[in-house]
């Protein structure tokens, strides 16, 4: 009987520990509010779709013909120019059709020579004949100009004109010295005029030589000179007509032309026999190696361009309108997580695809720097900023409630108290989400609702643990209902 009653002492003072604990943890669970802040974000009106990394060229340059590699002239990751001859077939290991081309492209080139040699020499021909007759008029005037006077009559006349000129000159000064015959010869006006009229005696006599000159005959030896002159001009002329006769019919235009083609044919031919680079750009693989047996068809080698990177992606026909010509993009790579690019809109193709019902639209976005490091093929998402960036508000994801009245937060006043402001919540960035509302303002204090919800669960938590100590202070606890645990009863005294 004692100890019956020690046990039920034990349990009273359980339970009146257990109910102070409860009460303290609610008590703090009660007063202490979880809140957060309204805050400001940047946000930017974009549109976002994936594609593939693509190089400004690239390309598979295979063989055209069979045969065994002889040379390769390059090594991968090296820069290459177009024109380039990176690998070469043995010629003697090539189809018999390609041997022959080699022999047929040696006499097509010259008999191409031999066209565009006559056609040369037809119109050097030309000229020379032009500069013989030129020669031979020269000549042929020289010769008559010579048959006569000297001067011609216009040159004569003019010679004339200035030696009665000069005549009626010596006239007037010969009376100006002749009425200074008294002065003596020392008078100095009378010997300025007597120098004059010397002086104007002196010019006649020039004037006179010059007029004799050019009213004269030449005489033989000029005649035959420019005779001879005349013959040999005439004899050049001939011979320059001569030779422009036995080229002025020479191949025609039609001629050179199958001559030209002959040759294009076999060079062709020819060709097959290498791989060439058809553009500047760097080899990415090498799929032949020298003393490989290859066949028409057969990979050689991967040549890119990596000069410019781009991404065609496909963008919706309800978005296509937002995206124009140079809009800035950010794109960013599945196989390279910690890389991102910047880029532009280069090309918008007015075009649309339509595929189960949905029109899209080929969108070009071309990389600001062409990344080494960046991987060919691999996948990008791009997002384009089509607009301006606007000032949002944004609250925590945890503040926005909602019942038929629509959605809400709760604001924690200055003075601790709450009230209800109505949002409309927009898009969600981590833990954050946009809002609308008139009410509400930057650095306002809200209410999250996870505080309850946490103080719910440690209540719960709480009361868990006071079950065990309750359990552990009286050797097994209550059950459900307040019954004693099975086997826990008060143990029969004596006498029982």
């Amino acid at each position: 009987m004692r100890n019956r009653v020690k046990k039920l002492a034990l349990i009273l003072l359980s339970l009146v520990l257990i109910s102070s604990f409860l009460t303290a943890c609610s008590s703090s669970s009660s007063t202490t509010a979880t809140t957060g802040v309204v805050t400001t974000v940047s946000e930017s009106s974009t549109v976002e779709a994936s594609g593939n990394i693509t190089a400004k060229q690239q390309t598979t340059l295979s063989w055209e013909t069979s045969g065994i590699v002889g040379e390769v002239n390059t090594d991968t990751n090296s820069s290459v120019s177009k024109g380039d001859v990176l690998m070469t077939l043995d010629p003697s290991t090539a189809p018999s059709d390609v041997i022959e081309a080699q022999e047929t492209l040696v006499s097509a080139k010259a008999d191409l020579e031999s066209a565009q040699m006559s056609n040369t020499a037809k119109a050097q021909a030309a000229v020379t004949l032009a500069s013989a007759q030129s020669d031979y008029n020269s000549a042929l005037a020289a010769y008559w100009n010579k048959s006569g006077t000297q001067g011609t009559e216009e040159q004569i006349a003019v010679a004339t004109a200035k030696l009665q000129i000069q005549d009626n000159k010596i006239y007037d000064l010969k009376k100006k010295l002749d009425a200074l015959s008294d002065l003596p010869d020392n008078d100095s006006g009378k010997a300025q005029a007597l120098q004059e009229y010397n002086q104007a005696l002196i010019d006649r006599t020039s004037l006179k030589s010059n007029l004799d000159y050019l009213k004269a005959t030449p005489d033989s030896l000029d005649v035959q000179t420019l005779q001879a002159a005349l013959d040999l001009a005439k004899a050049k002329l001939e011979d320059a007509q001569r030779a422009y006769n036995e080229v002025k019919d020479g191949p025609s235009s039609d001629e050179i032309s199958s001559a030209q083609a002959k040759v294009d044919a076999a060079q062709s031919t020819v060709n097959m026999l290498s791989i060439t680079a058809p553009f500047d750009g760097e080899v990415v693989a090498i799929q032949t190696q020298v003393g490989d047996q290859v066949d028409s068809g057969t990979a050689a080698i991967i040549l890119v361009n990596r000069s410019v990177l781009y991404v065609d992606i496909l963008v919706d026909e309800t978005d296509i309108s937002k995206v124009e010509i140079g809009d800035t993009a950010t794109i960013s790579y599945s196989a390279m997580p910690d890389k991102t690019s910047t880029g532009k809109v280069t090309f918008i193709n007015p075009v649309g695809t339509s595929s189960s019902g949905v029109v899209n639209y080929t969108v070009r976005v071309t990389l600001d720097e062409a990344d080494a490091d960046i991987l060919l093929g691999a996948t990008a998402t791009v997002d384009i900023n089509t607009g301006a960036a606007t000032e949002s508000l944004a609250v925590p994801v945890e503040a926005v409630q909602s019942d038929d009245s629509g959605e809400y937060v709760m604001r924690v006043n200055s003075d601790g108290t709450t009230e209800r402001v109505t949002v409309v919540s927009g898009t969600v960035s981590g833990t954050s989400v946009m809002v609308t509302s008139s009410d509400l303002s930057a650095g306002d204090v809200v209410q999250l609702t996870s505080s309850s919800s946490s103080s719910s669960s440690s209540d719960s938590s709480q009361q868990q643990d006071a079950g065990s100590l309750l359990g552990g202070a009286t050797g097994g606890g209550m059950s459900s209902g307040g019954n004693p645990p099975s086997g826990g009863g008060a143990p029969a005294g004596p006498g029982q």
